[in-house]
């Protein structure tokens, strides 16, 4: 496959290593992966958290699980092949099955999860909504809505020696997100910045029209760029994920945790 070549995952993945041991791995296809989780509330949901491409699955769970606990729910951090503590090599097709192993692997009831993707994690956090569609929500924050603005097709058509034509036949046959969102119902977030650079609003724009969901809702940021998003809009930001688990029932009031 095209797009699973490693010329094309050398310009698509930038993965790093990590000394933060996880929590748990998940058996994948000649992989394993590391996972992050922090569920001190029993009968409270779950966030599973797919992050950006030049990021960690352990710095996310260092710094920045408390901000979902605040909210009352629990989460999970979820590490692609190749990077932090994860075995194998990441690619983009081969990679589209490993969140419902995750979700195998917790044994929590659809339900009572809610999937976020960040940038690049929002075509695999689309891809499990897809494949598991009793999910309770779905953030897809700074997300991707067409895998090809991510690609430059003349230097792959170069490298690899395949046409466009080749190369785009790949991704409407994998990652044509239009119809996995029309078929998806349940409660959508979709959070942009309206300055991002890398992945301009029509992007957030484009998710939100395709969604099928009857509970969906668009958050455009007026700070901030695709990296800053959070911090540029820190309360604002907050105050909108926290809502939306609210509204999806996923999370709880704010107790003390259990040690």
């Amino acid at each position: 496959m095209i797009l699973d070549h490693p010329i094309v995952s050398r310009n698509i993945f930038f993965p790093r290593s990590t000394t933060v041991e996880p929590s748990f791995f998940v058996e994948v296809e000649n992989a394993s992966i590391a996972c992050y989780l922090q569920n001190p509330f029993p009968e409270a949901g779950t966030v599973l958290y797919f992050h950006g491409n030049g990021e960690l699955a352990s710095e996310y769970a260092t710094d920045y699980a408390d901000l979902f606990l605040d909210m009352g729910v629990n989460i999970c951090f979820v590490e692609y092949r190749g990077y932090g503590m994860s075995t194998g090599v990441p690619t983009l097709i081969n990679m589209l099955g490993d969140g419902e192993k995750v979700v195998q692997t917790l044994g929590i009831a659809p339900e009572k999860l809610v999937v976020f993707g960040r940038s690049m994690g929002s075509l695999y956090a689309i891809e499990l909504v897809h494949r598991i569609p009793q999910m309770a929500g779905l953030v897809l924050e700074s997300a991707i809505a067409n895998l090809q603005d991510s690609l430059s097709f003349t230097t792959l058509m170069q490298q690899l020696n395949c046409s466009e034509a080749e190369i785009m036949g790949e991704i409407n046959t994998y990652f044509n997100l239009q119809p996995k969102l029309q078929n998806y119902f349940g409660h959508l977030l979709v959070l942009h910045a309206e300055k991002d650079r890398i992945l301009d609003r029509s992007h957030a724009d484009r998710l939100t029209s395709w969604a099928g969901s009857p509970n969906k809702k668009l958050v455009i940021f007026p700070q901030g760029n695709h990296n800053t998003i959070l911090f540029a809009n820190f309360t604002s930001y907050l105050h909108q994920v926290a809502e939306f688990l609210h509204q999806a029932g996923v999370s709880r009031d704010k107790q003390t945790p259990i040690e």
